[in-house]
């Protein structure tokens, strides 16, 4: 079991190991730089000395997860892949001998259970660096984790004002900027309607949707691209009657991964399509909420970052051999559950990297590796990096257009790659 272990971590080193150069056979770059650029005054820390102390036998991370609730079941696809990741670095011998430690407790998508979870985590199983889904967990632990020194890696979220380094130097958040994407969204729709077009956006009244939707406003103002109206998604049904009402061009699903099948179903229920396509976030990339809405959703679109194990031109891409070869559940097609696998393999190459900086690996190194990324991750799509420096957390560098096909039950791409690199 070993030695096909040991195989799996010299291709993933061969196709994309060092955050500088993919293409590298080391294991991780030395980080000097990094080191040098980001600084963070421990003086300040709950516990200063534990910041800085070298890990030298388990780096224990603490994962607060929806592992009942609500949204357990497309949760369980992001574990999935996760575990699958960090079991496969511990058998081939870990981060350069210290072994990978997840601790999971049920917070059941809830931000209060995830702040009692994470000061457990913190002061009675004082873990290394913390993970955790959803933008509201991540609002309730950022202020404790930031004060305790203890680095939030890769949690899959994204809240801008979580995003400002000066403010939360030791969070790093997963999925792509809502300004970003909402840049992009935009953007699209004006490929398809260059005079112009009327947007309806159901909103999700959670963290994660209210962001969204913030966003894409933002992003719309001064361009031809209208919003003619806006519903709360907590009914579906209610959400589709009052967008369709308005008669958009483009429907915007300001919502989190188990909203998207629900609304376009609402929508055929009535007979409703818009006469251009529904526009969906990046979370909404689970097959199975399509499938299940059969015809109706048809042409919806998604930004996406990560690579398809389903296409067939990736057959021999070394990054896809090296996913299936460690995630082999049911799921393993899941774009969710890719996304798990991804974050923890960027967790596993940020600690590499910090593993090499003088000191050894620490609180400290781990969020300065973090902050000093240029790294494509095997399972990022072609000519998209993960992009990280001591003054700006860019994340993915850019969006492949995904359009789904309900005949094919599968995303099909649409033009090229999409920079979102800089503003």
């Amino acid at each position: 079991m070993l030695v096909g272990s040991v195989a799996v971590s010299l291709v993933l080193s061969s196709c994309s190991s060092s955050s500088k150069d993919a293409s590298s056979t080391s294991s991780a770059p030395t980080g000097s730089a990094a080191a040098a650029a980001f600084k963070v005054d421990t003086s300040q820390c709950d516990d200063p000395a534990s910041a800085t102390k070298k890990i030298t036998d388990t780096w224990k991370i603490g994962y607060s997860a929806p592992l009942s609730g609500p949204i357990a079941g497309v949760a369980s696809f992001a574990l999935d892949g996760f575990k699958a990741r960090i079991a496969a670095q511990n058998a081939a011998g870990g981060i350069n001998g210290v072994k990978i430690d997840v601790n999971y407790k049920d917070d059941q998508y809830t931000p209060d259970k995830a702040k009692a979870n994470t000061t457990e985590f913190i002061q009675s199983d004082h873990v290394d660096s913390l993970a955790t889904f959803g933008s509201g967990p991540v609002g309730a632990i950022a202020d404790d984790q930031n004060a305790a020194c203890v680095p939030l890696l890769y949690p899959s979220s994204s809240v801008q004002q979580y995003r400002d380094i000066s403010q939360y130097p030791w969070t790093v958040q997963f999925l792509p900027a809502g300004e970003a994407e909402a840049r992009y969204d935009v953007n699209y729709i004006l490929s398809k309607y260059p005079n112009g077009a009327k947007v309806g956006i159901a909103e999700n009244q959670n963290a994660s949707g209210v962001g969204e939707y913030n966003a894409f406003v933002d992003a719309a103002k001064g361009t031809k691209v209208t919003v003619a109206v806006v519903a709360d998604q907590t009914d579906p049904n209610a959400a589709a009657t009052k967008i369709a009402a308005a008669k958009p061009e483009v429907v915007y699903n300001a919502g989190i991964t188990t909203d998207c099948g629900p609304l376009v179903i609402a929508m055929a229920r009535i007979g409703f399509k818009p006469s251009g396509f529904t526009m969906n976030p990046d979370n909404c990339a689970d097959s199975t909420a399509y499938i299940a809405a059969g015809e109706a959703a048809d042409g919806n679109v998604i930004p996406s970052y990560l690579k398809s194990v389903t296409d067939p031109t990736l057959s021999s891409d070394a990054g896809v051999q090296a996913y299936l070869s460690q995630v082999t559940g049911a799921d393993k097609d899941n774009t969710i559950t890719i996304a798990g696998w991804t974050e923890a393999d960027l967790t596993i190459n940020t600690l590499l990297q910090a593993s090499k900086m003088p000191g050894g690996l620490s609180h400290v190194t781990a969020i300065q590796a973090a902050r000093d990324q240029d790294y494509a991750s095997p399972m990022l799509g072609t000519g998209i990096t993960w992009q990280s420096t001591p003054t700006a957390l860019v994340g993915f560098s850019g969006f492949q257009t995904l359009v789904w096909s309900a005949s094919e039950k599968a995303f099909k791409k649409d033009g090229p790659v999409v920079s979102v690199a800089a503003k």
